[in-house]
């Protein structure tokens, strides 16, 4: 398959300046009064012809320079940036717009600043302004129009010329529902007739949904490359991550000093995947078993009872149950411990990295024994994206009349 952008260790890099006249004195003097600032650093990644990859990120991550970059707006300072085929670009809001010309001459000229002689300007000119939708406006000058209006009428232009590769920023978002349906369509379009995207936004979903490939710059840097919806998985949990309040040490023992009382011994996960380097990862759907060893210390197994809670990583609590609730009661075994295992035949949790707390407690649900808070760490990746989104699938069925 044939490449249509290559990148090998690009980079992009400015110099700042702590104040105007610096720059200059730099130039008289010759002497260094500049930082250097890497908006982007060594950037290395490949997109086959026909591809679609998502470029999600944080604000001044460098997601704009990268598609300025490939746009051909800007030249590497460093490494190379190879684009293979006709290319069609929708950066800032308004660029290549003169505010003081019509819709009818901006469209004019935005045809021909993308190589059309006027033969095929005039030819062409009719499918903008059907895409466009614009009406009488369309001989209105351009500072006159809304963001919507000039969304619309920049993407009707970039459209009709059918690019072999096609880059879009965060445009679409200031457009409205009919008008970005009809955006959207058409890049799914431009993809089946074998077009390349490049799309960048912070609307996740749409991310998800669109692009077969995501990438994530963090700092002007490439913090994870690959299946787009893993990609947008792993962003998700670092954001929430960062969100959530600061956690407590994880304590192994409520009162540790009273040896006495029940008190946890194993708490472990079983069925997860487990690779060197990262955490332990259940599939949704998968069967997940969390097994629990405790010392009874002599208590009458009637008064100890075993709490279970699933936590995400932004501190939101999954779901909560205990042997209490469900009324099942423990056994020991022949050395006096006691042990049990609380399965879910089929994982409703959706994409996310979780950990659990297990409590120890009386028969009252109020005195805790013993507790492992935080532990046990792991991960939960959808099999597809056709199981939802959100925090848990939830088992239901549609409904649907006829006449």
């Amino acid at each position: 398959m044939n490449t249509a952008i290559r990148l090998v260790k690009a980079g992009v890099c400015y110099r700042r300046y702590a104040k105007p006249r610096d720059a200059l004195f730099e130039w008289v003097l010759g002497q260094v009064r500049h930082q250097v600032f890497h908006a982007l650093q060594e950037i290395s990644f490949e997109l086959a012809q026909g591809s679609s990859l998502g470029i999600i990120g944080d604000n001044g991550a460098g997601k704009s320079t990268l598609l300025r970059l490939l746009a051909g707006n800007l030249a590497p300072s460093s490494g190379q940036c190879q684009v293979h085929g006709r290319r069609s670009a929708l950066l800032e809001l308004g660029t290549g717009l003169h505010g003081d010309y019509s819709g009818l001459e901006n469209a004019r000229l935005g045809l021909a600043l993308r190589g059309l002689d006027n033969a095929a300007i005039e030819a062409q000119l009719p499918k903008v302004l059907a895409f466009a939708e614009l009406g009488d406006f369309i001989k209105q000058p351009v500072k006159t129009y809304s963001s919507g209006m000039v969304v619309r009428l920049v993407f009707a232009v970039a459209a009709v010329v059918e690019p072999e590769i096609l880059i879009v920023d965060e445009a679409l978002s200031v457009g409205d529902q009919y008008f970005q349906k009809k955006s959207l369509d058409h890049l799914r379009a431009s993809l089946a007739q074998g077009a390349s995207l490049v799309f960048c936004s912070h609307n996740l979903y749409q991310v998800r949904e669109l692009c077969e490939q995501a990438l994530w710059l963090e700092q002007g840097k490439l913090k994870l490359l690959g299946e787009s919806q893993a990609v947008v998985d792993a962003y998700q949990d670092a954001v929430r991550a960062r969100q959530a309040p600061p956690m407590s040490t994880p304590k192994t023992s409520i009162e540790p000093s009273l040896a006495s009382f029940p008190s946890l011994q194993v708490v472990s996960l079983r069925g997860a995947q487990e690779q060197a380097g990262f955490l332990p990862m259940f599939i949704t759907w998968q069967r997940f078993v969390v097994e629990v060893r405790a010392a009874s210390a002599g208590w009458r197994l009637e008064d100890i009872h075993i709490g279970l809670v699933i936590r995400r990583n932004d501190e939101i609590q999954c779901y909560g149950i205990s042997t209490l609730h469900d009324q099942v009661p423990l056994q020991a075994q022949a050395d006096g411990s006691i042990q049990a295992r609380f399965v879910i035949e089929k994982l409703p949790l959706l994409s996310g990295e979780y950990c659990l707390e297990v409590w120890l407690i009386d028969s009252s649900g109020l005195h805790i024994y013993d507790a492992r808070e935080r532990c046990c760490p792991f991960r939960v990746q959808q099999s597809t994206q056709a199981q939802g989104i959100g925090l848990s699938w939830i088992p239901h069925q549609w409904e649907v009349e006829a006449n």
